[in-house]
């Protein structure tokens, strides 16, 4: 299987363009970047994209403007560079805010608030959900495998920093999105990192037990997420190396039915320079039909092109390298 990369676009255009959206640079550009390394159009569902509102790449990704989502999709649609067996699958950004800051100290403790919600920012997400759900099949198909990224955490009575899912609210977001495919993005690193209980199996109330990364794992997928986005604790994804290859073991299974595909999405300050180094510790799973590298490909504050082009060049010396029967 070869490897496969997801890149999340944060702006209206890699380089200077008129057209104020995601931009028919983007995607442009991609194209360009695959053909230059020989992965060409007829591999290009090895690629998928992450839409996430223009300038938030610094907050970690919000929810885009549905009208920019639109315009970039209908000239994604309509793009002549590209067969409908050819169209990438979309994934969109349901995030209200980021971090939040403790008013009494002044500093932001995203390890603790980042993906917590009020009842009003929940709501707002599940308006999103449905904004996005009624643009239309044409544009978003959870048949094609569009769909949308978030996660929502509860601060653990029993311990200070403890983390858990909010089974309840994640629950709410991913009926409303049906039938589209729901993935946990890196709001499950907290969770990972203090490995408290996701409050799925009820436990007694003042009992607080360790969970292994199996259990975890079968948490999420009973909470009915598709996959998960993470960098297997809070970090880089290079801090976190044994994790992530526990996790690839707990998560990615040979011989599993089609309605039981769940996805794991490797992120967090990927880049060329590091990524033979997370591949080879992941390389019991790496070349699974369901692995994914994510990279936004982001240097000096911008999209690199170049950065691009190395990260998928690299990706091609590893297909060589790793070509050893995978799932």
């Amino acid at each position: 299987m070869p490897f496969q990369l997801e890149i999340p676009i944060f702006t209206a255009d890699i380089e200077e363009h008129e057209y104020r959206s995601f931009g028919q640079s983007a995607w442009t550009e991609l194209m360009d970047i695959c053909e230059e390394v020989s992965i060409g159009r007829l591999k290009v569902q090895r690629m998928r994209l992450e839409l996430n509102a223009i300038g938030s790449y610094e907050a970690g990704g919000l929810t885009p403007d549905v009208e920019n989502t639109i315009n970039f999709l209908r000239y994604l649609r309509k793009s002549r560079r590209l067969n409908e067996d050819q169209q990438p699958a979309i994934r969109i950004m349901i995030r209200p805010r980021a971090e939040a800051w403790d008013k009494g100290s002044g500093f932001q403790v995203s390890e603790l608030q980042d993906f917590q919600y009020s009842q009003d920012e929940l709501l707002r997400m599940l308006q999103s959900i449905e904004d996005f759900k009624g643009i239309g099949q044409g544009l978003l198909s959870p048949e094609r495998g569009d769909g949308f990224v978030f996660g929502v955490q509860r601060r653990c009575k029993e311990r200070l920093h403890g983390l858990a899912l909010d089974a309840a609210a994640n629950k709410r977001l991913i009926e409303a999105a049906r039938p589209f495919p729901c993935f946990l993005h890196r709001a499950f690193d907290g969770v990972l990192s203090t490995r408290q209980d996701p409050d799925i199996y009820n436990p007694p109330e003042n009992e607080v037990r360790p969970s292994s990364i199996e259990d975890l794992v079968a948490a999420v997928k009973g909470l009915g997420f598709r996959g998960v986005l993470t960098s297997g604790g809070w970090g880089h994804a290079t801090s976190n190396l044994e994790t992530l290859s526990e996790l690839g073991r707990a998560a990615l299974v040979k011989g599993k039915e089609e309605e039981d595909r769940f996805e794991l999405i490797v992120g967090g300050g990927l880049r060329s320079d590091n990524l033979w180094k997370i591949c080879t510790a992941t390389k019991d799973v790496v070349q699974h039909r369901d692995f994914w590298l994510h990279s936004s490909c982001w240097t000096y504050g911008k999209f690199s092109k170049i950065q691009a082009r190395n990260i998928l060049a690299e990706m091609r010396k590893m297909e060589a390298a790793f070509a050893i029967g995978m799932p």
